[in-house]
């Protein structure tokens, strides 16, 4: 894929923007893979769009960026798996007393950086990312990585870039 890396602009205030065709996301989602290493990583990446998943979401948002959540055309939730992570480190070493601390920052520093890569990696496909800053982690944990130890770290709201 040839892509171009384009500056991040300043993303909607609410109104409601074209819908985000699945084919940008699975090509965003493709671009993300990239940046992991032998493709194992603890970083989660969900991508929500249908209304009602907008609407479960929402409800784990500051009042102002819920209206952000409902209007936006799709939204990433990225987070990291800290148990996945720490597995990570014991099967390298299994016979040394692995860093579990260290293991689990080490993935919230990639699930971080992944937030970055994903804002830039969506300007490559024609996509605009605006971060949604105020959420609730531990809601947003139970509501889509339920079952799971994923913690999640940023939200990134997704629209088509408006010329």
């Amino acid at each position: 894929m040839n892509a171009q890396v384009v500056p991040l602009r300043r993303g909607f205030c609410g109104e409601t923007a074209a819908p985000v065709p699945r084919a940008l996301l699975d090509q965003l989602h493709d671009l993300l893979q990239l940046d992991q290493i032998a493709g194992v990583s603890a970083v989660r990446t969900l991508f929500v769009a249908s209304d009602t998943a907008k609407a479960r979401l929402a409800r784990h948002l500051s009042p102002a960026d819920s209206v952000l959540a409902l209007n936006a055309p799709a939204i990433a939730v990225i987070g990291f798996d800290f148990l996945f992570a720490i597995s990570l480190v014991v099967s390298a070493s299994p016979v040394a007393n692995p860093d579990c601390a260290l293991a689990i920052r080490t993935a919230q520093r990639s699930a971080t950086l992944q937030g970055a890569t994903l804002r830039l990696a969506a300007g490559a496909v024609g996509l605009e990312a605006t971060a949604i800053a105020n959420f609730d982690a531990a809601g947003l944990r139970t509501e889509f990585f339920g079952g799971t130890e994923a913690t999640v770290v940023a939200l990134c709201r997704l629209a088509p870039q408006r010329l």
